[in-house]
């Protein structure tokens, strides 16, 4: 990731560290049992030092979620020319690999992840500016660029469904305890034979010209 205007690179360094070391914690002791003291430890810095790159545990966790949501302008980026289905199976397969090293913190913070009204909540209003990112600008990239794409009218609404399925296969691959995520792996095959289904309907008349 680039770094922001007016941070030196050691500057830079030292946030990357800070920021590596509590999703670290936050993986290996929980998320409400890590003190910012603790992060600080773990990064080999003073508290002063990590408060001038995070004031509170939350901006750190939503500095996880701004990093990734550059990274998934690579992996849209990088997806082939092919139909909606094969883009979206391609997609989903390159997420869960994005989000696994942070698979663990996902699941710490779980419960305020999945709580609107709370500041990390991931349909919440702080990552608000982010969701429109990756709906508006990823997930529509992700339906405009296949080469069945359907009516532009139809683009925006279609991005949001996707955008729905992919959360909640990102959910469900973050409880999937099963080996290899077998599980989840089913479950996108199951949502493979319901977006071709989809698709069919998106192409009937009464729809198609809505």
């Amino acid at each position: 990731m680039p770094k922001p205007p007016g941070r030196t690179e050691k500057g830079e360094r030292m946030r990357e560290t800070i920021l590596a070391a509590a999703l670290d914690l936050f993986t290996t002791r929980g998320y409400h049992e890590t003190t910012m003291r603790d992060i600080a430890a773990a990064a080999g810095c003073s508290p002063g030092l990590s408060y001038r790159y995070f004031a509170r545990k939350e901006d750190l966790v939503l500095a996880m979620y701004a990093q990734l949501a550059g990274e998934f302008n690579t992996t849209i980026d990088a997806l082939p020319a092919a139909p909606l289905v094969a883009r979206f199976s391609a997609m989903m397969r390159a997420r869960f690999e994005q989000v696994r090293p942070y698979r663990g913190v996902y699941q710490a913070i779980l419960g305020s992840a999945l709580n609107p009204q709370n500041e990390l909540g991931i349909l919440g209003a702080a990552s608000a500016p982010l969701r429109a990112h990756v709906i508006h600008d990823n997930f529509a990239a992700l339906v405009r660029d296949a080469t069945d794409a359907p009516p532009e009218r139809q683009v925006d609404a279609l991005a949001l469904v996707l955008y729905a399925a992919h959360l909640g296969l990102l959910l469900f691959w973050l409880c999937d305890p099963t080996p290899g995520f077998r599980a989840t792996e089913t479950l996108v095959r199951l949502g493979e034979q319901g977006l071709r289904f989809g698709r069919r309907l998106l192409r009937l008349p009464p729809i198609a010209h809505a």
